[in-house]
């Protein structure tokens, strides 16, 4: 597991990290199941087993999802300020062109 700080990650880096963490989490509680169905009796063991070994796993997809959606909340607050202040541009410049005619 990349222990990379996710702020220093791009984007595609950042979501191919959260399909291998995925992955790898699935595949665990796959093979947990797969160990439970064989040994009923040792069922709880074998999960709690798996949950603590994919801890760090989605541990880690959170941190970096908490990033990923911190970036696009600050794209969006971005994109929402320019759109303001087009807005603002624009209509100061229909009103400035309306006063012309009078």
């Amino acid at each position: 597991m990349n222990a990379t700080d996710p702020t220093a990650l791009s984007n595609a880096d950042i979501a191919r990290e959260i399909a291998a963490l995925q992955k790898r989490a699935f595949e665990r509680y796959e093979d947990a199941a797969l160990q439970a169905e064989a040994d009923p009796s040792r069922a709880e063991t074998i999960y709690a087993k798996a949950e603590r070994e994919t801890a760090p796993l989605i541990a880690r997809a959170t941190a970096l999802n908490d990033e990923r959606v911190a970036r696009y909340r600050r794209r969006a607050k971005r994109w929402r300020n320019a759109a303001l202040l087009i807005g603002a541009v624009g209509a100061a410049f229909v009103a400035w062109m309306m006063s012309r005619t009078a």
